[in-house]
C-alpha cells in the first residue's frame, strides 16, 4: 500500500514539474493522481520519500530546486493579473446570458509569468453561446484587453479559450483525461449565477477517476473571488432578451463561423461548446508526462 502511495506522489510531482510548479503538502494531496488514501498514510509516505526535496513549504523532485524561486516569482506576477482579471470579469457580468466565469489555465494556480495572457472559462445561458461570445469580444476590444489571434504581445490580454452553454456542462468522453481534470479542479470560480458552478462540478465527477482527492470538499483550495452580480441592468436586459435572442444568436454564429473557419486548427466548434486551443497543449502535456513517468521508472 505504501509503495502505491509513494508512486502516486511521485507521479503528481512529475506532472506539476512539467509546469515548473513545486507543490505544498495540501496541493500534493489535492492533486494526488489516481489514488485515494487516508491522510495519515499519505503523510507517512511523503515523509519517507527520498526522491523529493522540501524547501520553503514546498516539495519538488530531486535536482529541481530552481522551481522554488520560479513559483515565488510567478505568484507575485499572478496576483497582479488576478486584480486585472477581477476588474474585467466584473464588467462582463453585466451580460445577463453569462452564468459563470472562471479563471483557468496557469493563472488559476498563480503560476503565470509576466508575459502570459489571462484565460477565462465561461458558461452561458442555453442557446446564447455565440451571441455572448461576440458581445464579450466587443467589450474586451473596447477595453483593449482582448487577445487577438496570432497576437505576439499577449501579456494581461483576455483569452476566451473555452465557452459552453448550460446544456453542455458535462465534458465528453474524449475530453476526460488527466489534463482536463486538472483544468476543472484548479479553476478559480470568479462569478457564479444561479449556482451553475455547483451543477458543472456535479456533471463532471469523472475527474475523481484521475484526481480522487480533488472532490473532497474539506480540502483546502483556492479562495473563490465571488464577484457580485450587477442586477439592475441584468434584470432590465433579461426582460427583453428572449424576444431577440434566437435571431441574434444565429446571426452572431454565422458571423463568427466565417472568421473561425478561415483559421481553424485544433478548435472544437459546436452550437453549445467552443474550445480554442490553436496549440494542442493537452496532447503535448500528456505526452511529456508519460515520457517522464517512464524515465523515473514508476
Amino acid at each position: 500500500m505504501r509503495e502505491e502511495i509513494e508512486k502516486a506522489i511521485l507521479q503528481t510531482l512529475i506532472y506539476s514539474d512539467i509546469f515548473d510548479y513545486p507543490l505544498s503538502k495540501d496541493e500534493i494531496w489535492k492533486f494526488l493522481i489516481g489514488h485515494k488514501t487516508r491522510r495519515e498514510s499519505f503523510d507517512k509516505a511523503l515523509r519517507g520519500l527520498s526522491r523529493v526535496i522540501f524547501k520553503k513549504g514546498l516539495y519538488c523532485l530531486l535536482d529541481k530546486e530552481r522551481t522554488f524561486d520560479i513559483r515565488i516569482k510567478r505568484r507575485k506576477e499572478s496576483q497582479k493579473k488576478i486584480v486585472i482579471a477581477t476588474k474585467i470579469i466584473k464588467q462582463l457580468t453585466l451580460l445577463p446570458t453569462i452564468q459563470f466565469i472562471g479563471i483557468s489555465g496557469a493563472l488559476s494556480l498563480e503560476n503565470s509569468s509576466k508575459e502570459d495572457d489571462i484565460d477565462l472559462f465561461v458558461i452561458t445561458s442555453k442557446g446564447s453561446l455565440w451571441l455572448t461570445r461576440l458581445t464579450m469580444i466587443i467589450l474586451l476590444l473596447l477595453s483593449g484587453r482582448y487577445r487577438r489571434r496570432n497576437q505576439r504581445e499577449v501579456s494581461d490580454k483576455i483569452c476566451l479559450n473555452m465557452l459552453i452553454d448550460e446544456s453542455a456542462l458535462s465534458f465528453s468522453k474524449a475530453r476526460q483525461n488527466l489534463y482536463t481534470a486538472h483544468e476543472v479542479v484548479q479553476m478559480i470560480p470568479a462569478f457564479d449565477r444561479n449556482d451553475i458552478y455547483k451543477k458543472f462540478m456535479s456533471e463532471n465527477k469523472w475527474v475523481g477517476k484521475f484526481l480522487p482527492n480533488s472532490l473532497d470538499t474539506k480540502i483546502l483550495g483556492y479562495k473563490d473571488i465571488k464577484i457580485k452580480e450587477t442586477r439592475s441592468l441584468s434584470i432590465l436586459v433579461s426582460q427583453y432578451l428572449n424576444i431577440f435572442l434566437t435571431f441574434f444568436e444565429n446571426l452572431a454564429k454565422h458571423m463568427q463561423l466565417w472568421s473561425i473557419k478561415k483559421h481553424v486548427t485544433t478548435e472544437t466548434v459546436k452550437d453549445n461548446f467552443l474550445a480554442f486551443h490553436p496549440l494542442d497543449y493537452k496532447k503535448k502535456v500528456l505526452s511529456e508526462y508519460k515520457k517522464r513517468v517512464k524515465l523515473y521508472e514508476i
